[in-house]
């Protein structure tokens, strides 16, 4: 945004142009100022949030009807783009909308990644709900953006023309979309979750042979993809800790599939391998620049929740390194000045642009952590 501010300048707009005041006033939307001072952010994420504060409440033990959960829930669902806009209609014109936006209402841009955390939030906070049209056209959109190889990328489709990357201003790598490891798991979480509840309400026998063959094609994607090392590489989180647990997440609804098996058995035990001696994960954002230190980095809340959420997922609770993840976030936890318990962290763990930009999300210290020990107390 600020780019196209300076852009407008250069060519011979003034301050007070109409264009460059609604844009100077777009930037101030974005601004946060507490008492460190004042500072731009590079988006504000507050359906993201939301979803996963959702969830988070949930697996740590809210009830389902529990006040702020249902108004959270209520906010979100009156946030599903269904309007004619959205970029996504270049290259599938015919698919019904259905998807959430990262933002408040950022219609040209609903993305994938958003849409299967809806269905997450919405399914574990009331499991009938499955057969609501809502609910429904949510998966039918996610399956009209599922690539051909499989798997299914943030915000397009069959956008992998890589070679586009190299064009100087290509959006520091980031001009295409293609599938990435994390949003794939994600959605295999979240139609994991309705095949799981599909006693609670009737769903139609075509959608859900829909989703069990969108399912197989992501799972064959993932084993595609897998690196050497057994992990999977994270592009929204950092990095392989957040995409091998977003895949863990995903496959322990699938655990009957014999390619299953042999699948997550490598990535537990790297998960095992890289936990550091304090019982914690941590990966530094230099293992995009160098896949060699993955997994390596100071212990981090939001790292150790994912680490744990990913060996929770195929291992039981008494497993000697799940209970050492315990023991970091329950001794990690502060008392920030009255203002309620929660966990220090200063490192970035969100991503942008691999390699360029990044992003220090304020939330994943808390909600990350609280899904994982409310899942390890659920077992």
């Amino acid at each position: 945004m600020h780019v196209g501010l300076l852009a407008l300048i250069l060519e011979g707009h003034s301050l007070s142009d109409s264009c460059v005041v609604r844009g100077l006033e777009a930037v101030e939307r974005l601004v946060w100022q507490d008492k460190r001072g004042k500072r731009v952010q590079a988006c504000g994420p507050p359906v993201w949030d939301t979803l996963l504060m959702t969830i988070g409440l949930w697996d740590a033990g809210v009830d389902g009807s529990n006040e702020n959960l249902l108004k959270a829930v209520e906010w979100v669902r009156k946030r599903q783009l269904l309007g004619p806009e959205g970029d996504w209609r270049v290259y599938n014109s015919q698919l019904s909308p259905g998807g959430f936006s990262f933002e408040y209402f950022n219609t040209w841009y609903p993305d994938v990644d958003d849409t299967a955390a809806a269905i997450l939030a919405f399914v574990k906070q009331d499991p009938s709900c499955i057969d609501l049209p809502f609910l429904t056209s949510a998966i039918e959109w996610i399956f009209g953006m599922q690539n051909s190889d499989g798997g299914s990328g943030a915000f397009d489709l069959n956008n992998d023309r890589l070679f586009l990357n190299k064009i100087p201003f290509s959006d520091m790598d980031s001009l295409c979309d293609p599938s990435t490891a994390d949003v794939t798991g994600r959605i295999l979480e979240a139609f994991g979750l309705v095949f799981k509840h599909t006693k609670h309400a009737y769903i139609d026998e075509t959608l859900l042979k829909r989703m069990d063959s969108a399912s197989q094609h992501g799972i064959e994607y993932l084993h595609s993809v897998q690196e050497p090392t057994g992990a999977w590489y994270g592009r929204w989180g950092s990095n392989y800790i957040y995409g091998t647990s977003n895949v863990l997440c995903g496959l322990e609804y699938y655990k009957h599939d014999r390619q299953v098996q042999t699948l997550i058995q490598p990535p537990l035990r790297w998960l095992k391998d890289v936990q550091n001696a304090d019982g914690g994960w941590g990966e530094s954002l230099l293992t995009y620049k160098d896949p060699e230190l993955a997994g390596c980095g100071a212990s981090t809340a939001s790292q150790t929740a994912w680490g744990a959420m990913g060996l929770l997922a195929h291992l039981p609770p008494t497993d000697q390194a799940i209970c050492r993840s315990m023991e970091f976030l329950t001794s990690s936890q502060t008392d920030r000045e009255g203002e309620g318990a929660s966990w220090p962290e200063k490192e970035y763990t969100g991503t942008g642009f691999p390699r360029f930009f990044y992003l220090g999300y304020s939330f994943y210290r808390h909600y990350f952590p609280m899904m994982a020990l409310g899942r390890f107390l659920g077992r």
